[in-house]
């Protein structure tokens, strides 16, 4: 079996060594609230690839506030070793999977998924929410500075998901958006929206970008976090643009 990331690795002892009743950055959430949010996830996960390797694939996922409420009612040391069986049943399934047919895909949330962007969807989850929890430490640099997480989001989370709730926001406005979030030696993060339709890519960086930031804050402002110290994102397009690109931003 593959080892286990070490983006799991840190959020568990971040989950391990914090107040469960602590508060997050995501309104509303204490540590044990993010806790019962990543258990949800591996245990979704594992359903949809155990389904798979048995022959009946899933056809739906449930949603946040069908599968968190009985992780939310566990104590925190339960809660901690339930995060833990579940990462590492999905990890295990998926590596049984993966062994049979390296290109296998499944329907997650409506949407063809692979199943081997689930070990990247969960590293994803646990750096990001580690951060909810612990902010820029040097872990957090660390691991999110990692170019697969941003991959990952931008090729199968993908603008749908991340511009949702900014679209939202963003209703009152409808020309046309085309922003570049830039970072020294990688690709451009570019975003565009035409109407109601937002798109977004990796692509070679081009003309003037809108935002420079480094590869860190660069994942966490595609995720609707606000990097410290601030100076990290530098607005350097049209300010329109720049006020566009982050209300677009909003979160998932």
């Amino acid at each position: 079996m593959t080892d286990r990331p070490r983006e799991a690795e840190a959020f568990l002892t971040a989950l391990q060594d914090l107040p469960p009743n602590a508060l997050s950055t995501c309104n509303t959430w204490t540590v044990h609230h993010i806790g019962a949010h990543l258990a949800g996830n591996y245990e979704e996960a594992l359903r949809h690839v155990e389904a798979y390797a048995q022959g009946s694939p899933l056809t739906s996922t449930r949603s946040f506030e069908e599968r968190e409420p009985p992780f939310r009612e566990l104590s925190g040391a339960a809660l901690l070793k339930a995060v833990e069986r579940y990462e590492e049943r999905m990890r295990r399934a998926v590596d049984a999977v993966l062994a049979d047919d390296p290109d296998a895909e499944l329907t997650w949330t409506g949407r063809p998924f692979k199943v081997g962007s689930f070990s990247s969807h969960m590293r994803n989850e646990c750096a990001i929410h580690r951060w909810d929890l612990l902010g820029d430490d040097d872990t957090s640099l660390d691991l999110l500075a990692d170019p697969s997480l941003l991959e990952h989001s931008v090729t199968a989370v993908g603008a749908g998901p991340l511009c949702a709730r900014g679209l939202d926001i963003d209703a009152p406005e409808h020309r046309p958006l085309s922003a570049r979030v830039r970072t020294e030696g990688q690709p451009d993060l570019l975003i565009e929206v035409d109407g109601d339709t937002p798109r977004m890519s990796l692509t070679g960086a081009a003309g003037e970008p809108t935002v420079v930031a480094d590869q860190a804050a660069r994942l966490l402002m595609l995720w609707g976090r606000k990097p410290g110290p601030p100076v990290r994102l530098r607005a350097v397009g049209p300010p329109d643009d720049v006020n566009r690109l982050q209300r677009l931003l909003s979160g998932y």
